[in-house]
């Protein structure tokens, strides 16, 4: 989480409120996407697929663009 957060300026005491928002909701999970050994970390740590994850941020962001 601190590499997200240093690479946004999100402060941590703005993260609780931030979740309620969609941007952040998929933004964050962009970033753990985006990394394969933190994929795979946290979806042990929540007992999910990785593919559940991937899954889950298609379903926010949409479809992709060509």
């Amino acid at each position: 989480m601190g590499r997200f957060l240093a690479l946004t300026g999100v402060d941590p005491g703005d993260i609780r409120a931030l979740m309620g928002e969609e941007g952040f909701q998929i933004a964050l999970l962009a970033h753990i996407c985006g990394d394969e050994p933190l994929l795979l970390d946290f979806a042990s740590g929540e007992n999910i697929s990785p593919e559940s994850v991937v899954a889950g941020l298609m379903a926010l962001s949409g479809p992709a663009m060509d």
